[in-house]
């Protein structure tokens, strides 16, 4: 096998079979060794060599015996070279088979995954990672597709997600209860699902922190102490928040950070009682719940599904962080600030001069100032989407201690209701619990519920199943935004690396979704690009395949034209003409026997004789053959016609 690039070299003719392959070469060995033999029948012709001629067609024993006997002569050199020669030929076909590259053809063709569906991995997995180091697009360019379709077929399985799906129709209703984002449980932007309350949404307690004394470790509320920033109406359906809180608030934001955590509303009575739920990411495989927190620059997505009843909902989600780690006693440095800012609020060198990147700065720089920490936020969105971006300056202090360092993290979550369908069977609990509960599972499979973990403000003393909430398909890109622990905007957040998220990000939508609905939902809604392994041809084979016809060809017509029939037939035909038995005109012309007369082998006294229906064949010496022709000038002697009689059949 060789590797090319050259379009003549390398295999692009596709044929159904090895076998029809391995069978072209033959036929081209074996013409190239007809070219051989008859190139050397002409030689001998013109060498007037008939002894050669009739060794070309005997065994290696034979041939070896006369060259040995005759020496180095002509007739030897012409034996030899025709049997390297004619051996070499019968080894053309190995020389085509090493010209393959490679060999074969990938035949491509756009099925429903449902049709490979059999091969699908017992236990798929639901996360799909890729670490590269910042702004190294390339390797994402090249293998993303590859990674998104990783370990979900059994080897030997070529296919390549296309990123094509049925998304099907998502399912809304009117919100049940009104937008109010300064109420006792905020009613921010959320996609409402059913007319019971069941809704869906970003953290409603983002700005939100527990009292550093408290052992609560539940959702927020004004109600329960500790910090709360309220949230302000921003038109008809979006809401903001800006506060500077003491810096012993901070470790809780750092820390317990619910960033890209789905929060599940299951209806309006559960919701007032603050029974909502999260969609929390698996410790045990899930890298997210450590990257979700803390301080580091990441980007997640995860397709997820909430089942209420018979009604389930798929979602898209999309997570992103860069954070700027900072010294606490060094100057604080506002214009890194200010660039981080402006290049995460657009990638447009004209946006990024809007006022709000300035209030935004100064607000950061007042609050550092003030040795405060620093949120601020919105949330906005429409009836099947919601946004809601978070700047957040924290300086960790734990009572009676020093701030050891200042972090600047700027996050958004985006999530989307992507289609919604009405299942046969209303959704069952995996176990029974005593207080309000909800079924998890990743990838499909339910594997545990929260009540061991339930929050001890969700406690009612009575049970109620919520549903079942199903994290299918998760991808998480760590390292291209930019490095873990960055003191400068430019490390925090790689331009090149942002800017591909940016382009990218339906992309990747698409493909996660490709992956979650072959693995949970419906693999017939996914369009696969199958890859079946072809045998090909160059048309460099092609090209020798054809030679080997020609030169066959070419060497049969020259044989034919410029030598004696004899030097084109068989030393059976041979005989046959010269000895007569076709008739008294065939010794010049032998040709191909059409009725082949019966020769068997005789005994004679101590010798063994070839003998045909009408007489035997007989080498008579030349004295005996001259006798023979001179007496028959006038008549033939008794011993003629007795030799007459035994050569002649």
């Amino acid at each position: 096998m060789i590797t090319t690039t050259s379009s003549f070299l390398s295999s692009t003719i596709a044929v159904n079979q090895n076998v029809v392959k391995s069978i072209l070469f033959r036929c081209a060995a074996l013409l190239l060794q007809v070219a051989v033999y008859k190139f050397f029948s002409l030689l001998a012709f013109k060498s007037k060599a008939f002894t050669s001629y009739l060794m070309f067609a005997e065994d290696y024993i034979q041939k070896g015996f006369f060259i040995a006997s005759r020496g180095f002569t002509r007739n030897a050199i012409l034996v030899s070279c025709c049997t390297v020669l004619f051996a070499s030929a019968g080894l053309y076909d190995a020389l085509l088979w090493g010209l393959d590259a490679p060999g074969y053809v990938a035949h491509k063709s756009n099925v429903t995954a449902s049709l490979i569906e059999n091969r699908l991995l017992s236990a798929p997995a639901y996360i799909v990672s890729f670490s590269t180091k910042p702004g190294e697009t390339d390797s994402l360019d090249k293998d993303i597709t590859g990674v998104m379709g990783a370990s979900l077929f059994e080897p030997g399985v070529n296919f390549t997600l296309t990123g094509e799906i049925d998304r099907g129709h998502p399912r809304v209703v009117a919100p049940t209860r009104p937008f109010d984002p300064a109420g006792d449980v905020t009613v921010g932007p959320r996609i409402w699902l059913d007319n019971e309350g069941f809704s869906v949404s970003p953290d409603s307690y983002v700005s939100s922190s527990i009292s550093p004394d408290s052992s609560v470790s539940s959702s927020i509320s004004p109600n329960l102490g500790g910090f709360y920033c309220p949230w302000q109406a921003a038109g008809t359906n979006g809401s903001y928040w800006a506060c500077q809180f003491k810096n012993t608030y901070a470790p809780h934001f750092i820390e317990a950070s619910n960033l890209g955590r789905p929060q599940i509303h299951w209806d309006d009575s559960s919701d007032l009682n603050l029974q909502s739920t999260y969609i929390r990411p698996k410790r045990e495989d899930n890298p997210w719940a450590s990257l979700g927190n803390g301080a580091s620059t990441a980007v997640m997505k995860q397709m997820f599904t909430v089942t209420k009843g018979r009604e389930r909902h798929t979602f898209i989600e999309s997570a992103f962080k860069a954070s700027l780690l900072m010294d606490y006693e060094t100057p604080f440095p506002q214009e890194e600030v200010r660039d981080l800012v402006k290049r995460i609020w657009s990638t447009d060198p004209v946006e990024q001069q809007s006022p709000a990147v300035g209030k935004i700065t100064d607000g950061i720089t007042q609050a550092r100032r003030q040795n405060t920490s620093f949120t601020l936020g919105w949330n906005e969105g429409n009836e099947l989407s919601v946004l809601q971006v978070t700047f957040e300056l924290l300086n960790p202090q734990i009572p009676s201690a020093n701030v050891p360092y200042s972090l600047l993290r700027i996050s958004s979550v985006n999530i989307t209701l992507v289609r919604s369908d009405t299942l046969p069977q209303p959704v069952k609990p995996l176990e029974q619990c005593n207080q309000p509960f909800q079924s998890e599972a990743t990838g499909g499979k339910m594997y545990q519920t929260d009540c061991a973990v339930a929050p001890l403000d969700r406690n009612t003393n009575h049970t109620q199943f919520f549903g079942q909430v199903d994290v299918t398909a998760v991808f998480i890109l760590n390292g291209l935004l930019g490095e873990i622990r960055a003191n400068t905007s430019a490390k925090a957040l790689n331009q090149q690396g942002f800017e591909w998220i940016i382009k990218n990000g339906q992309k990747l939508d698409n493909l996660l979704l490709s992956r979650g609905f072959i693995t949970t939902l419906d693999p017939s809604l996914v369009t696969v690009e199958v890859s079946r392994i072809q045998p090909a041809l160059s048309y460099l084979q092609i090209t020798f395949t054809i030679l080997a016809a020609l030169l066959a060809a070419l060497s049969w017509i020259a044989l034919s034209v410029f030598a004696s029939d004899h030097y084109s037939s068989s030393l059976l035909a041979n005989l046959y003409a010269t000895t007569s038995m076709g008739g008294p005109d065939t010794s010049r012309k032998p040709q191909y026997i059409h009725k082949v007369p019966e020769i068997q082998l005789s005994e004679s006294g101590s010798r063994t004789l070839m003998e045909t229906p009408t007489g035997i064949f007989r080498h008579d010496a030349h004295d005996d053959i001259g006798v023979a022709v001179a007496d028959g000038r006038s008549s033939l002697s008794k011993q003629a016609k007795q030799v007459t009689s035994e050569v002649k059949c």
